[in-house]
């Protein structure tokens, strides 16, 4: 019986990080990049040889690189929508430029506040880039310690028995040919839900979301394209989505446990380029699953899944290693509103290690080109007696049409070449220029000679003309596949710095142009020295109330500014968070007083009170100037006007009354602006008989 065991500690994911920065510039369409001004980290870079360090933020799919890059009708869900090429975050505002180096700053970036729900994220349509820096982890507290599956599954109480959930419990109650239920599968349901909370984010449209350098990670954790458009996720590797509590289905193939979690799924989703990632099973590859009920204890789903009717998606340039089932495009034969759906391109990705669905598709038009299918000794040591770890690669199902060109296989076993394909219901294959083991081989017909139902090779559509593409020759593309594939290759951050910036210091203008506070100013922001920042915000309060892109050239000084206008009397503490893809920095706090927002207190006199024509003036000698002016009479409006301000000059307004009857009358004056509103001294006139 297996144990349920705390997640461990994590080491550095060295098995994700690469050791050099290799230019793939070409390959992926980076020609836009390469036209940003020099700067003194390009100039270094020329002068080594290597790449430049690359805005991956502000970058858009190239033209004709796959389907993500197709423009024309979709219909997730029979929904008409109309794609364009795949831009994600590109068109961000600079309030809306992120960067991410916890789990939580993830998740209030794609939610667009702090602490939002996971709807904010999944609805959320202000296009946002989002830099990921480091290993981002939610299973890693703020306190430095870390949850379990254990700390979980203690929250869950069993129905009628008053007991904490426990896996133990589950396993030992069920087995071969009984399907869960009761209250053990209701409180493991609920332990799943609890978990979901935690693990699995929502990415909603027009994001793009990258790694910076060459070891930025999210662990443990699921991500979710879901109900949205125009999305680029690149440079990250993302690994281990653990699902602590899988379901035993009975009826599954004789009997299989069911993971949850993807470290990366794409639902009814639309022009998502998924690009230079790579993708693992992390600290818990299939090797280490304990066998329960005579089925491996399957803690993973997908490493990429495709599914509930997402459409125009291009996977390039990725890694996807040691997973079993790896990459799903279609989720059920029953959903036949997916017809038309699921069109795919995959190109430069290297599978290593895989045990089946590199992909697996139903019903869509799927290019499978230049691809790197490998086994090492580990494919040997997946299997077991009665089980052979390694199934196929390309899965053919309902009412799919996969075109496969100039792929290059490697196998351990030679003879197993007849399982490169295999038929899930599907009718129509495509595979040509195939290299097995260095040699061309006919794959279609190696598994044609013994399906029961053989695959026509007459597919229903061409790739050309949907998109324009080249092919590398074959006999490169191992080569070619290993030296670019995967996260940490670009050489990504930015060309005008090489780490985080530096902390601006801030300072203001309040009061100097005219002496007084008056809630009109200037708060400037200057970086003496040091690494620069591609954007700058400002916060007032704790709120954003200013965001601005910068023009860097490390270590040159920068300077910005933010008018402010209209603050009421008070006290106003202003920070600035200065960020670039590397890290963000945050100034001292400074303060500013207003004391003279609202107007000065106007000083009354009278006039004419001898002669029968009576005049009450208003005068504002020195200080902010009024917007309107208000006269009473006895406590009863009798003028109001509007005045012109011109702070500090002086203020006057008047109010012909003619002659008074005899008595005694008390005036005031109140003088108003959008600050706020004084009241002047009274005065008395006495008019006599």
């Amino acid at each position: 019986m297996r144990t349920p065991f705390p997640l461990p500690e994590r080491a550095a994911p060295s098995p994700f990080r690469r050791p050099r920065a290799l230019s793939v510039v070409a390959a992926v369409g980076l020609a836009a990049a390469l036209a940003l001004p020099a700067s003194p980290a390009t100039a270094a870079a020329a002068e080594s040889g290597t790449a430049p360090p690359v805005d991956l933020g502000r970058q858009v799919i190239a033209p004709d690189d796959g389907w993500a890059s197709w423009s024309g009708d979709t219909y997730p869900e029979r929904a008409q929508r109309l794609a364009a090429p795949t831009t994600g975050g590109s068109a961000a505002s600079p309030a809306d430029v992120y960067v991410a180096g916890t789990w939580q700053e993830l998740r209030d970036a794609l939610a667009g506040r702090a602490s939002g729900s996971q709807n904010d994220a999944r609805y959320n349509t202000v296009p946002r880039i989002v830099y990921i820096t480091g290993t981002l982890d939610p299973w890693l507290r703020s306190d430095g310690t870390r949850t379990t599956c254990d700390d979980i599954a203690a929250q869950i109480t069993v129905a009628g028995s008053g007991a904490p959930f426990s896996m133990d419990d589950y396993i030992a109650a069920f087995g071969p040919g009984v399907d869960p239920s009761g209250p053990l599968e209701a409180a493991r349901v609920e332990a799943a839900a609890l978990q979901a909370r935690l693990t699995l984010q929502h990415i909603g449209s027009n994001v793009t979301l990258v790694g910076v350098g060459d070891d930025a990670h999210v662990v443990g954790a699921s991500l979710r394209i879901r109900d949205a458009s125009n999305v680029i996720v690149r440079n990250l590797s993302l690994s281990d989505a653990y699902d602590c509590f899988p379901q035993w289905d009975a009826n599954d193939a004789g009997g299989n446990w069911n993971s949850a979690y993807d470290n990366l799924s794409v639902w009814t989703s639309t022009s998502v380029w998924i690009d230079h990632n790579t993708f693992g099973d992390g600290d818990h590859p299939a090797a280490s699953l304990d066998t329960v009920y005579g089925r491996p204890f399957e803690v993973h789903d997908g490493l990429v899944d495709i599914t509930h009717g997402s459409d125009l998606v291009t996977m390039s340039w990725n890694w996807l290693q040691h997973h079993d089932k790896t990459d799903i495009i279609g989720s059920s034969d029953s959903r036949l509103q997916d017809r038309g759906q699921h069109r795919v391109t995959q190109h430069h990705n290297r599978w290593t290690d895989i045990g089946q669905r590199g992909p697996r598709v139903r019903f869509g038009d799927v290019h499978v080109y230049n691809n790197l299918y490998e086994q090492t000794d580990a494919t040997t040591r997946g299997s077991s007696e009665g089980y052979d770890f390694f199934q196929y690669f390309w899965g053919a199902g309902r009412e799919s049409s996969i075109v496969a060109e100039s792929n290059a296989v490697e196998l351990i076993d030679p003879a197993s070449a007849s399982r490169i394909i295999a038929g899930w219901g599907g009718t129509e294959l495509s595979a040509t220029d195939t290299l097995v083991n260095g040699e061309i081989v006919d794959v279609l017909a190696a598994y044609n000679a013994g399906a029961a139902a053989p695959l026509s090779p007459a597919v229903r559509w061409d790739p050309a003309d949907a998109y324009a593409y080249t092919l590398t020759p074959v006999g490169d593309v191992a080569e070619t596949v290993r030296a670019g594939a995967g996260a940490g290759v670009l050489a990504s951050g930015t060309p005008v710095a090489t780490g985080a910036p530096g902390a601006f210091t801030l300072s203001h203008d309040s009061g100097w142009d005219t002496g007084l506070r008056d809630g009109d100013y200037r708060v400037t922001a200057d970086l003496w020295w040091g690494q620069n920042a591609t954007v700058v915000k400002l916060y007032e309060n704790g709120t954003l109330v200013g965001a601005q892109s910068m023009a860097g050239a490390s270590p040159a000084a920068q300077r910005t500014a933010f008018d402010i206008a209209g603050r009421t009397n008070g006290t106003y503490a202003y920070e600035l968070v200065a960020l670039n893809p590397h890290g963000e920095s945050r100034s001292r706090k400074l303060t500013v007083t207003v004391t003279d927002a609202a107007p000065a207190i106007a000083a009354l006199s009278v006039s004419g009170v001898w002669t029968g024509d009576v005049t009450i003036t208003a005068n504002l000698w020195w200080g902010t100037n009024a917007s309107e002016y208000v006269l009473f009479q006895d406590g009863v409006e009798i003028d109001r006007q509007a005045l012109t301000t011109a702070t500090p000059n002086a203020q006057r307004a008047t109010t012909s009354l003619g002659a008074l009857s005899p008595g005694t009358y008390e005036f005031t004056a109140v003088l108003s602006n959008a600050a706020g509103s004084t009241t002047a001294r009274p005065i008395t006139v006495t008019v006599k008989g």
